[in-house]
Protein backbone atom coordinates (compact mmCIF):
# COMPACT_ATOMS: atom_id res chain seq x y z
CA UNK A 1 0.00 0.00 0.00
CA UNK A 2 2.81 2.35 1.00
CA UNK A 3 4.81 1.42 -2.09
CA UNK A 4 1.85 2.15 -4.32
CA UNK A 5 1.42 5.54 -2.63
CA UNK A 6 5.11 6.37 -3.13
CA UNK A 7 4.97 5.26 -6.77
CA UNK A 8 1.82 7.31 -7.29
CA UNK A 9 3.43 10.37 -5.73
CA UNK A 10 6.51 10.00 -7.89
CA UNK A 11 4.36 9.68 -11.01
CA UNK A 12 2.43 12.82 -10.06
CA UNK A 13 5.68 14.74 -9.55
CA UNK A 14 6.99 13.53 -12.93
CA UNK A 15 3.72 14.41 -14.68
CA UNK A 16 3.71 17.83 -13.01
CA UNK A 17 7.32 18.45 -14.04
CA UNK A 18 6.60 17.42 -17.62
CA UNK A 19 3.48 19.59 -17.70
CA UNK A 20 5.47 22.51 -16.29
CA UNK A 21 8.21 21.99 -18.87
CA UNK A 22 5.68 21.81 -21.72
CA UNK A 23 3.92 24.93 -20.44
CA UNK A 24 7.25 26.74 -20.28
CA UNK A 25 8.17 25.74 -23.85
CA UNK A 26 4.73 26.83 -25.05
CA UNK A 27 5.03 30.15 -23.24
CA UNK A 28 8.56 30.65 -24.63
CA UNK A 29 7.25 30.31 -28.19
CA UNK A 30 4.06 32.28 -27.62
CA UNK A 31 5.40 35.33 -25.76
CA UNK A 32 6.28 37.73 -28.54
CA UNK A 33 6.70 41.23 -27.17
CA UNK A 34 8.50 43.86 -29.21
CA UNK A 35 12.12 43.12 -28.27
CA UNK A 36 13.38 45.74 -30.70
CA UNK A 37 13.45 48.27 -27.82
CA UNK A 38 16.25 46.23 -26.27
CA UNK A 39 17.94 44.68 -29.32
CA UNK A 40 18.19 48.00 -31.19
CA UNK A 41 18.41 50.10 -28.05
CA UNK A 42 18.19 53.80 -28.84
CA UNK A 43 17.11 55.84 -25.80
CA UNK A 44 16.53 59.58 -25.73
CA UNK A 45 19.92 61.11 -25.05
CA UNK A 46 20.72 64.63 -23.89
CA UNK A 47 22.75 66.99 -26.08
CA UNK A 48 25.62 69.09 -24.76
CA UNK A 49 26.50 72.68 -25.69
CA UNK A 50 30.19 73.66 -25.42
CA UNK A 51 32.11 76.91 -25.64
CA UNK A 52 35.01 77.39 -28.06
CA UNK A 53 37.45 75.74 -25.62
CA UNK A 54 35.26 72.69 -25.11
CA UNK A 55 33.95 73.78 -21.70
CA UNK A 56 30.34 72.82 -21.04
CA UNK A 57 27.75 75.59 -21.26
CA UNK A 58 24.67 73.42 -20.71
CA UNK A 59 22.96 70.05 -21.09
CA UNK A 60 19.73 70.16 -23.07
CA UNK A 61 17.16 67.41 -22.80
CA UNK A 62 13.53 66.42 -23.12
CA UNK A 63 12.25 64.32 -20.25
CA UNK A 64 15.06 62.07 -19.02
CA UNK A 65 18.62 63.39 -18.73
CA UNK A 66 20.89 60.71 -20.18
CA UNK A 67 24.47 60.89 -21.47
CA UNK A 68 25.13 57.65 -23.35
CA UNK A 69 28.25 55.60 -22.59
CA UNK A 70 29.62 52.79 -24.74
CA UNK A 71 30.75 49.62 -22.97
CA UNK A 72 34.42 50.38 -23.66
CA UNK A 73 34.02 53.74 -21.86
CA UNK A 74 33.04 52.00 -18.64
CA UNK A 75 35.96 51.28 -16.29
CA UNK A 76 36.42 47.72 -14.97
CA UNK A 77 35.54 48.82 -11.42
CA UNK A 78 32.03 49.81 -12.56
CA UNK A 79 31.41 46.43 -14.22
CA UNK A 80 32.90 44.42 -11.36
CA UNK A 81 30.98 46.35 -8.69
CA UNK A 82 27.70 45.85 -10.55
CA UNK A 83 28.16 42.12 -11.06
CA UNK A 84 29.45 41.61 -7.51
CA UNK A 85 26.36 43.10 -5.87
CA UNK A 86 23.63 42.31 -8.42
CA UNK A 87 24.43 39.13 -10.33
CA UNK A 88 27.67 37.30 -9.48
CA UNK A 89 27.08 34.54 -12.04
CA UNK A 90 26.13 36.98 -14.81
CA UNK A 91 28.73 35.67 -17.27
CA UNK A 92 27.71 32.04 -16.59
CA UNK A 93 23.89 31.92 -16.81
CA UNK A 94 21.64 32.22 -19.87
CA UNK A 95 19.44 35.01 -18.51
CA UNK A 96 17.93 33.23 -15.51
CA UNK A 97 19.79 31.99 -12.42
CA UNK A 98 17.79 29.19 -10.70
CA UNK A 99 20.21 29.14 -7.73
CA UNK A 100 19.59 32.84 -7.06
CA UNK A 101 15.83 32.37 -7.31
CA UNK A 102 15.82 29.47 -4.83
CA UNK A 103 18.15 31.34 -2.46
CA UNK A 104 15.97 34.46 -2.60
CA UNK A 105 12.77 32.46 -2.00
CA UNK A 106 14.35 30.74 1.02
CA UNK A 107 15.60 33.98 2.58
CA UNK A 108 12.34 35.79 1.94
CA UNK A 109 10.35 32.92 3.48
CA UNK A 110 12.53 32.89 6.61
CA UNK A 111 12.33 36.68 6.97
CA UNK A 112 8.59 36.78 6.38
CA UNK A 113 9.09 39.57 3.84
CA UNK A 114 11.07 40.31 0.70
CA UNK A 115 14.72 40.86 1.64
CA UNK A 116 16.38 39.60 -1.54
CA UNK A 117 15.51 39.43 -5.24
CA UNK A 118 16.41 36.60 -7.56
CA UNK A 119 16.34 38.52 -10.83
CA UNK A 120 19.45 38.62 -12.99
CA UNK A 121 20.76 41.79 -14.61
CA UNK A 122 19.16 40.66 -17.87
CA UNK A 123 15.79 40.15 -16.16
CA UNK A 124 16.04 43.61 -14.59
CA UNK A 125 16.76 45.12 -18.02
CA UNK A 126 13.72 43.35 -19.51
CA UNK A 127 11.51 44.55 -16.67
CA UNK A 128 12.65 48.17 -17.03
CA UNK A 129 12.24 48.40 -20.81
CA UNK A 130 9.55 45.90 -21.82
CA UNK A 131 7.34 45.09 -18.83
CA UNK A 132 5.25 46.92 -16.25
CA UNK A 133 6.42 47.11 -12.61
CA UNK A 134 3.32 45.12 -11.55
CA UNK A 135 4.34 42.11 -9.46
CA UNK A 136 2.68 38.77 -10.23
CA UNK A 137 3.67 35.27 -11.36
CA UNK A 138 2.61 35.90 -14.95
CA UNK A 139 4.95 38.90 -15.26
CA UNK A 140 7.82 36.99 -13.62
CA UNK A 141 7.36 34.17 -16.14
CA UNK A 142 7.41 36.63 -19.05
CA UNK A 143 10.45 38.33 -17.52
CA UNK A 144 12.38 35.03 -17.33
CA UNK A 145 11.44 33.95 -20.86
CA UNK A 146 12.24 37.33 -22.41
CA UNK A 147 15.55 37.43 -20.53
CA UNK A 148 16.58 34.14 -22.16
CA UNK A 149 15.52 35.47 -25.57
CA UNK A 150 17.59 38.62 -25.02
CA UNK A 151 20.61 36.52 -24.06
CA UNK A 152 20.16 34.63 -27.31
CA UNK A 153 20.35 37.86 -29.34
CA UNK A 154 22.89 40.00 -27.46
CA UNK A 155 26.34 39.51 -25.98
CA UNK A 156 26.90 39.94 -22.26
CA UNK A 157 28.76 43.18 -22.92
CA UNK A 158 25.85 44.58 -24.94
CA UNK A 159 23.44 43.71 -22.13
CA UNK A 160 25.62 45.49 -19.58
CA UNK A 161 25.90 48.55 -21.82
CA UNK A 162 22.13 48.79 -22.15
CA UNK A 163 21.55 48.20 -18.46
CA UNK A 164 24.03 50.84 -17.27
CA UNK A 165 22.59 53.41 -19.68
CA UNK A 166 18.95 52.67 -18.83
CA UNK A 167 18.79 52.63 -15.03
CA UNK A 168 18.16 55.65 -12.82
CA UNK A 169 20.81 56.85 -10.36
CA UNK A 170 18.51 59.38 -8.71
CA UNK A 171 18.17 63.18 -9.00
CA UNK A 172 17.06 62.79 -12.62
CA UNK A 173 20.32 61.14 -13.74
CA UNK A 174 19.73 58.23 -16.12
CA UNK A 175 22.76 56.17 -17.03
CA UNK A 176 26.08 55.78 -15.25
CA UNK A 177 27.85 58.44 -17.34
CA UNK A 178 25.20 61.02 -16.45
CA UNK A 179 25.51 60.17 -12.75
CA UNK A 180 29.31 60.41 -12.89
CA UNK A 181 29.13 63.87 -14.47
CA UNK A 182 26.36 64.97 -12.11
CA UNK A 183 27.59 63.75 -8.74
CA UNK A 184 31.36 63.94 -9.25
CA UNK A 185 31.84 66.23 -12.30
CA UNK A 186 34.08 63.49 -13.71
CA UNK A 187 34.36 61.38 -16.83
CA UNK A 188 33.89 57.66 -16.21
CA UNK A 189 37.55 56.92 -16.84
CA UNK A 190 38.56 59.17 -13.93
CA UNK A 191 36.36 57.55 -11.27
CA UNK A 192 38.02 56.04 -8.21
CA UNK A 193 37.12 52.59 -6.89
CA UNK A 194 35.05 54.16 -4.08
CA UNK A 195 33.20 56.47 -6.47
CA UNK A 196 32.42 53.51 -8.74
CA UNK A 197 31.03 51.50 -5.84
CA UNK A 198 28.98 54.46 -4.63
CA UNK A 199 27.36 54.90 -8.04
CA UNK A 200 26.54 51.21 -8.41
CA UNK A 201 24.88 51.26 -4.99
CA UNK A 202 22.40 54.00 -5.93
CA UNK A 203 19.92 52.25 -8.31
CA UNK A 204 18.82 49.89 -5.55
CA UNK A 205 17.06 52.83 -3.79
CA UNK A 206 18.04 56.16 -5.43
CA UNK A 207 16.19 58.42 -2.98
CA UNK A 208 17.28 56.54 0.14
CA UNK A 209 20.94 56.46 -0.92
CA UNK A 210 20.96 59.95 -2.47
CA UNK A 211 24.55 61.08 -1.69
CA UNK A 212 23.62 64.77 -1.72
CA UNK A 213 21.17 64.33 1.17
CA UNK A 214 22.26 61.04 2.73
CA UNK A 215 26.01 60.68 2.15
CA UNK A 216 26.40 58.40 5.19
CA UNK A 217 23.91 55.91 3.73
CA UNK A 218 25.53 56.06 0.28
CA UNK A 219 29.00 55.45 1.78
CA UNK A 220 27.74 52.52 3.85
CA UNK A 221 26.16 50.96 0.77
CA UNK A 222 29.39 51.54 -1.22
CA UNK A 223 31.43 49.86 1.54
CA UNK A 224 29.12 46.83 1.40
CA UNK A 225 29.83 46.52 -2.32
CA UNK A 226 33.58 46.93 -1.74
CA UNK A 227 33.49 44.17 0.88
CA UNK A 228 31.67 41.91 -1.57
CA UNK A 229 34.30 42.61 -4.24
CA UNK A 230 37.09 41.82 -1.78
CA UNK A 231 35.46 38.56 -0.68
CA UNK A 232 35.15 37.50 -4.31
CA UNK A 233 38.86 38.23 -4.80
CA UNK A 234 38.21 40.94 -7.38
CA UNK A 235 40.10 43.65 -5.47
CA UNK A 236 43.13 43.34 -3.22
CA UNK A 237 43.22 44.02 0.52
CA UNK A 238 45.19 47.25 0.14
CA UNK A 239 42.78 48.51 -2.56
CA UNK A 240 39.86 47.73 -0.28
CA UNK A 241 41.37 49.52 2.75
CA UNK A 242 42.25 52.60 0.71
CA UNK A 243 38.76 52.77 -0.82
CA UNK A 244 37.05 52.34 2.57
CA UNK A 245 38.85 55.45 3.90
CA UNK A 246 37.87 57.64 0.94
CA UNK A 247 34.99 60.11 1.15
CA UNK A 248 34.27 61.41 -2.39
CA UNK A 249 33.31 65.03 -3.01
CA UNK A 250 29.66 65.23 -4.06
CA UNK A 251 28.29 68.09 -6.17
CA UNK A 252 24.73 69.36 -5.82
CA UNK A 253 24.25 70.17 -9.51
CA UNK A 254 21.17 70.97 -11.57
CA UNK A 255 20.30 68.67 -14.45
CA UNK A 256 21.04 71.24 -17.14
CA UNK A 257 24.08 72.79 -15.43
CA UNK A 258 23.15 75.79 -17.59
CA UNK A 259 25.63 78.63 -16.99
CA UNK A 260 24.64 80.76 -20.01
CA UNK A 261 20.85 80.42 -20.47
CA UNK A 262 20.47 83.14 -23.12
CA UNK A 263 23.15 81.43 -25.25
CA UNK A 264 21.53 78.02 -24.70
CA UNK A 265 18.09 79.23 -25.75
CA UNK A 266 19.48 80.87 -28.88
CA UNK A 267 21.39 77.75 -29.90
CA UNK A 268 18.23 75.63 -29.56
CA UNK A 269 16.11 78.21 -31.40
CA UNK A 270 18.48 78.29 -34.36
CA UNK A 271 19.02 74.54 -34.64
CA UNK A 272 15.62 73.02 -33.87
CA UNK A 273 14.30 73.56 -37.41
CA UNK A 274 17.11 71.54 -39.02
CA UNK A 275 17.45 69.16 -36.07
CA UNK A 276 13.98 68.45 -34.60
CA UNK A 277 15.55 66.01 -32.13
CA UNK A 278 18.10 68.54 -30.92
CA UNK A 279 17.21 67.79 -27.27
CA UNK A 280 17.09 63.99 -27.56
CA UNK A 281 19.64 63.13 -30.26
CA UNK A 282 22.76 63.14 -28.11
CA UNK A 283 24.48 65.89 -30.11
CA UNK A 284 27.65 67.71 -29.08
CA UNK A 285 27.21 71.34 -30.13
CA UNK A 286 30.27 73.58 -30.44
CA UNK A 287 29.88 77.36 -30.22
CA UNK A 288 32.19 80.38 -30.54
CA UNK A 289 31.29 81.59 -27.04
CA UNK A 290 34.14 82.30 -24.62
CA UNK A 291 32.79 81.66 -21.13
CA UNK A 292 35.33 84.04 -19.55
CA UNK A 293 34.08 86.85 -21.77
CA UNK A 294 30.51 85.73 -21.14
CA UNK A 295 30.92 86.15 -17.40
CA UNK A 296 32.59 89.57 -17.84
CA UNK A 297 29.71 90.65 -20.11
CA UNK A 298 27.10 89.47 -17.60
CA UNK A 299 28.72 91.44 -14.76
CA UNK A 300 29.27 94.52 -16.94
CA UNK A 301 25.61 94.61 -18.02
CA UNK A 302 24.38 94.22 -14.47
CA UNK A 303 26.72 96.99 -13.29
CA UNK A 304 25.52 99.37 -16.05
CA UNK A 305 21.84 98.75 -15.32
CA UNK A 306 22.39 99.09 -11.58
CA UNK A 307 24.21 102.40 -12.05
CA UNK A 308 21.49 103.75 -14.36
CA UNK A 309 18.72 102.62 -12.02
CA UNK A 310 20.43 104.36 -9.11
CA UNK A 311 20.34 107.60 -11.11
CA UNK A 312 16.55 107.28 -11.23
CA UNK A 313 16.47 106.23 -7.56
CA UNK A 314 15.37 102.70 -8.36
CA UNK A 315 16.57 99.36 -7.02
CA UNK A 316 18.00 96.92 -9.55
CA UNK A 317 15.63 94.26 -8.15
CA UNK A 318 12.55 96.38 -8.88
CA UNK A 319 13.52 98.55 -11.84
CA UNK A 320 11.94 98.08 -15.27
CA UNK A 321 15.25 99.02 -16.89
CA UNK A 322 17.03 96.27 -18.75
CA UNK A 323 19.67 95.80 -21.40
CA UNK A 324 21.71 93.42 -23.49
CA UNK A 325 25.36 92.77 -24.32
CA UNK A 326 26.91 91.33 -27.47
CA UNK A 327 30.65 90.84 -28.00
CA UNK A 328 31.90 90.07 -31.53
CA UNK A 329 35.42 89.23 -32.71
CA UNK A 330 36.20 91.93 -35.30
CA UNK A 331 38.46 89.67 -37.36
CA UNK A 332 36.26 86.58 -37.59
CA UNK A 333 32.75 87.82 -36.78
CA UNK A 334 32.49 85.13 -34.10
CA UNK A 335 30.14 85.87 -31.24
CA UNK A 336 32.23 85.62 -28.06
CA UNK A 337 29.60 86.68 -25.52
CA UNK A 338 25.86 87.26 -25.55
CA UNK A 339 23.73 88.31 -22.58
CA UNK A 340 20.07 88.93 -23.37
CA UNK A 341 19.07 90.56 -20.09
CA UNK A 342 20.13 91.21 -16.51
CA UNK A 343 18.14 88.33 -14.97
CA UNK A 344 17.12 85.27 -16.99
CA UNK A 345 14.89 83.96 -14.19
CA UNK A 346 12.75 87.11 -14.38
CA UNK A 347 12.81 87.39 -18.16
CA UNK A 348 14.01 84.83 -20.70
CA UNK A 349 13.41 87.35 -23.49
CA UNK A 350 16.68 87.74 -25.41
CA UNK A 351 17.10 91.45 -26.11
CA UNK A 352 20.05 90.74 -28.43
CA UNK A 353 18.30 88.54 -30.97
CA UNK A 354 14.57 89.04 -30.36
CA UNK A 355 14.30 92.80 -29.92
CA UNK A 356 12.91 94.54 -33.04
CA UNK A 357 13.60 98.17 -32.16
CA UNK A 358 15.52 100.25 -34.71
CA UNK A 359 19.19 100.77 -33.81
CA UNK A 360 18.95 104.52 -34.49
CA UNK A 361 22.22 106.48 -34.37
CA UNK A 362 24.00 103.46 -32.90
CA UNK A 363 24.16 102.18 -36.48
CA UNK A 364 26.00 105.26 -37.83
CA UNK A 365 29.55 104.08 -36.99
CA UNK A 366 29.06 101.06 -39.24
CA UNK A 367 27.94 103.31 -42.13
CA UNK A 368 30.88 105.67 -41.56
CA UNK A 369 33.31 102.74 -41.62
CA UNK A 370 31.94 101.55 -44.99
CA UNK A 371 32.27 105.10 -46.36
CA UNK A 372 35.88 105.36 -45.21
CA UNK A 373 36.64 101.98 -46.77
CA UNK A 374 35.20 103.28 -50.07
CA UNK A 375 37.48 106.35 -50.05
CA UNK A 376 35.22 108.98 -48.51
CA UNK A 377 36.59 111.42 -45.92
CA UNK A 378 34.99 113.98 -43.54
CA UNK A 379 35.31 116.72 -46.21
CA UNK A 380 33.55 114.75 -48.96
CA UNK A 381 30.40 116.44 -50.28
CA UNK A 382 27.26 114.30 -50.28
CA UNK A 383 23.90 114.80 -51.95
CA UNK A 384 20.89 114.94 -49.60
CA UNK A 385 17.91 114.48 -51.92
CA UNK A 386 14.69 112.48 -51.91
CA UNK A 387 15.11 108.87 -52.99
CA UNK A 388 12.75 105.96 -53.43
CA UNK A 389 13.67 102.29 -53.01
CA UNK A 390 11.62 99.21 -53.71
CA UNK A 391 12.00 95.64 -52.59
CA UNK A 392 9.84 92.53 -52.27
CA UNK A 393 8.57 90.96 -49.05
CA UNK A 394 6.68 87.65 -49.24
CA UNK A 395 6.21 88.22 -52.97
CA UNK A 396 4.74 91.72 -52.56
CA UNK A 397 6.42 94.93 -53.68
CA UNK A 398 7.28 97.35 -50.87
CA UNK A 399 8.14 101.05 -51.42
CA UNK A 400 10.50 102.77 -48.99
CA UNK A 401 11.21 106.52 -48.98
CA UNK A 402 13.71 107.47 -46.26
CA UNK A 403 13.35 110.90 -44.67
CA UNK A 404 15.38 113.17 -42.40
CA UNK A 405 14.07 113.82 -38.91
CA UNK A 406 13.13 117.38 -39.99
CA UNK A 407 11.34 115.93 -43.07
CA UNK A 408 13.41 118.13 -45.42
CA UNK A 409 16.36 117.76 -47.79
CA UNK A 410 19.49 119.97 -47.78
CA UNK A 411 20.93 119.26 -51.24
CA UNK A 412 24.76 119.26 -51.18
CA UNK A 413 26.16 118.89 -47.67
CA UNK A 414 29.51 118.29 -46.03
Amino acid sequence: MVNQFIKGSIMLVIIFAIALFVAFIYAYNEIKLDMNKIINYSPKTSSVILDYKGNKIANIMQGQHRLYAKYNEMPPYIIEALIAIEDTRFFEHNGVNPDAIIRAMTRNFKAGKKVEGGSTITQQLVKKILLSPKKNYSRKLKEAILAMKVEDKLTKEQILERYLNEISFGRGYFGVKTASKGYFHKDLENLTLKESALLIGLPNAPSYYNPVRHLDRALKRANTILNRMKNLGWIKEDEYLEAIKETPKIYNSSLTQNIAPYVTDEVVRRLKKDFPNIKTGGYTIYTTIDMKQQEIARKALRYAVKKTAKRYRESINHTTLNGAFLSVDNKTGDIKAMVGGIDYKKSAYNRVTMMERQPGSAFKPFIYQVALDLGYNPATELTDVARTFQYYRNGKRVIWRPENYERNFEGFIK
